[in-house]
């Protein structure tokens, strides 16, 4: 897992020299409009800024195990957080033997703006 902290600053990015080492194929996700992309969310993505005068819509859906619980709130809430969709509750939480550093809320717009290092407030 790398890091999406750069300076002492939770930045919502890897470092560069992660894109450097391991980005230098990326493949390219487009689709007419209504499309969808399912992805792992481990997987090194990006997208580059909106640069037209319409609007990007974003749905994101996360689906995980029920016994892999979030670490902190969730910044945009929903009434379906946590809802369980298949199985029964084992009253158990799954962990790894890894150390993550919680993400810094984002103060300004959203999370894409913290991203592109816009989010000044969380500095």
């Amino acid at each position: 897992l790398w890091s999406h902290w750069q300076e002492g600053r939770f930045t919502g990015a890897v470092d560069d020299e992660v894109v450097a080492t391991h980005c230098q194929q990326p493949q390219a996700c487009f689709g007419p409009a209504g499309s969808v992309c399912f992805m792992h969310t481990r997987l090194l993505h990006a997208s580059s800024p909106n640069e037209t005068a319409l609007p990007r819509t974003l749905f994101i859906s996360v689906y995980a195990a029920e016994d892999a619980l979030p670490y902190g709130e969730n910044p945009l809430p929903s009434r379906h957080a946590g809802h369980l969709v298949a199985g029964e509750e084992s009253g158990l939480v799954r962990s790894t033997n890894n150390q993550l550093r919680l993400p810094q809320k984002p103060r300004g717009a959203s999370f894409f703006v913290q991203q592109a290092g816009a989010d000044r407030a969380s500095m």
